[in-house]
């Protein structure tokens, strides 16, 4: 690399991925990473076969995934796990299901957090502001 020459990783915006089966959670949590100060490229999946699929192909830097994924062969503590395997994916778990046993197969998982719905678009603005500049 030349002097002064920005790497392919710095000019390109950060990639985060989507997982939910519900199209509302979906359009709410774009609009929130749309809502940031930097530009991100945002890519959804509803279920988890789609997610793992990009995740191979794409490299997400941060993922956002529901753990229930009805009619889909990988539930969200499969997608987790196959996430977490590039240490370059930081996964949240955004979701409804608050069972302390799921919160800790999530975390176990590899998940950096785990966030309940229903839950507050200005904390999640912060948070995400802070996992997507670390």
């Amino acid at each position: 690399m030349t002097k002064g020459a920005a790497r392919k990783e710095d000019t390109e915006p950060k990639r985060v991925l989507i997982v939910d089966d519900d199209d509302a959670t979906r359009r709410l949590l774009r609009a929130t990473i749309e809502g940031l100060s930097a530009p991100y490229a945002i890519y959804e999946a509803a279920d988890g076969d789609a997610a793992i699929e990009f995740a191979r192909r794409s490299r997400p830097d941060l993922a956002l995934i529901d753990i229930v994924l009805p009619g889909s062969g990988a539930s969200g503590v499969i997608v987790c796990k196959e996430l977490c395997k590039d240490s370059r994916t930081k996964v949240v778990v955004v979701s409804g299901q608050a069972s302390e046993a799921i919160i800790q197969a999530a975390l176990s998982a590899g998940a950096i957090a785990y966030i309940r719905k229903p839950f507050s678009v200005d904390d999640l603005r912060l948070k995400l502001e802070r996992w997507l500049t670390e």
